[in-house]
């Protein structure tokens, strides 16, 4: 049971910095105007709305990656084939998405992909490390 609890902690904070790294990235790559006011909600919602679809594919990607590894990192330290565990880091991870969704504007498109991509990647990466012990 505490292998199962600290694989999705791992799992989960191995994925949080993999999506941080990926944001700050994506930052330099599309900075802010340094005269963005974010207490403004129509200037921030029309600097969101202008962003190219490179900026939206970028994190997207970088939530694929990143919970695909937690995935990978639950069996790997779990040890055992309880698809429950990376089901449940993937639900961590959509509602921490939700919120995101409630702090700044997305594209609807960008959330619907958003709402679907964590359970499916973090069960990818959970079934990539039995897919490897096989060889």
């Amino acid at each position: 049971m505490k292998r199962n609890i600290i694989s999705v902690v791992v799992g989960l904070v191995s994925a949080i910095v993999f999506f941080v790294i990926a944001e700050t990235i994506n930052s330099y790559l599309h900075p802010a105007p340094k005269t963005l006011d974010y207490n403004d909600s129509i200037a921030v919602k029309t600097f969101y709305e202008n962003q190219p679809l490179s900026l939206w594919l970028f994190v997207l990607v970088g939530w694929v990656i990143g919970s695909v590894l937690c995935g990978f990192l639950i069996k790997l330290i779990s040890k055992n084939d309880n698809k429950k565990l990376p089901i449940i880091a993937g639900s961590i991870l959509t509602l921490s998405a939700v919120a995101n969704f409630f702090t700044l504007p997305h594209p609807t498109w960008f959330i619907i992909v958003g709402l679907i991509i964590f359970i499916p990647s973090t069960l990818l990466g959970y079934k990539s490390y039995k897919l490897k012990t096989n060889e």
